[in-house]
């Protein structure tokens, strides 16, 4: 890669980066690309050179805003902490990000996520669900999910969550009640019986 390839790339990443945290805390409609362009330092020809538009600008705004959650949560999973700490993590962060989406954000990434084959759903399927997996594996080793529930009946709990997304009114539904999912699914699959931890 050469030095102007690097610059693009480093000036693209910034326009995102900035158009993601914008449109996250002011929604759509009042952002435009004059305050896109002022905030990330470029000028308003810049943005339309890579992005041509306003919605193309949000949607790759939308891809940047996925993965880099996706990279948040990614590298939690991987810290060598004790999966209870990663739960308590988990849970707070995830109602932090839900309670600082605009509505208008929120609603567009859903509406992105109804579409069959789009972006999250991928990333859902090939990297967050493994890590998932990896993650109710150290739950079991700590002794934290009941060994009586299968893999397989996890996958199927959390294949269900992610069809009940696609639902065209579910975020309205959800969103208010993100803290209290989390603990459902996190807390709730320790199951009744009592748990002994590996020695």
């Amino acid at each position: 890669m050469d030095g102007f390839e690097r610059r693009t790339l480093v000036k693209k990443e910034k326009i995102l980066n900035t158009s993601a945290a914008l449109f996250q805390k002011k929604g759509i409609k009042k952002v435009s690309i004059s305050k896109i362009a002022k905030e990330a330092n470029v000028s308003q020809v810049t943005i339309y050179n890579y992005f041509e538009s306003k919605e193309k600008l949000l949607y790759e705004a939308l891809i940047y805003f996925v993965n880099q959650t996706w990279e948040k949560y990614h590298k939690l999973i991987e810290e060598p902490i004790s999966y209870e700490e990663k739960m308590k993590q988990f849970i707070f962060s995830e109602a932090q990000t839900v309670n600082d989406l605009h509505e208008e954000f929120s609603n567009y990434m859903m509406d992105q996520y109804k579409i069959p084959g789009n972006f999250i759903e991928h990333l859902y399927q090939e990297k967050a669900l493994p890590a998932m997996m990896q993650l109710v594996q150290q739950g079991r080793d700590e002794g934290f999910i009941d060994p009586a529930i299968s893999d397989t009946a996890i996958f199927v709990y959390l294949q269900m969550f992610t069809d009940y997304l696609q639902k065209g009114d579910a975020i309205e539904q959800l969103v208010p009640l993100t803290e209290e999912l989390m603990k459902l699914f996190f807390y709730g699959i320790a199951g009744s019986g009592e748990i002994k931890k590996p020695d």
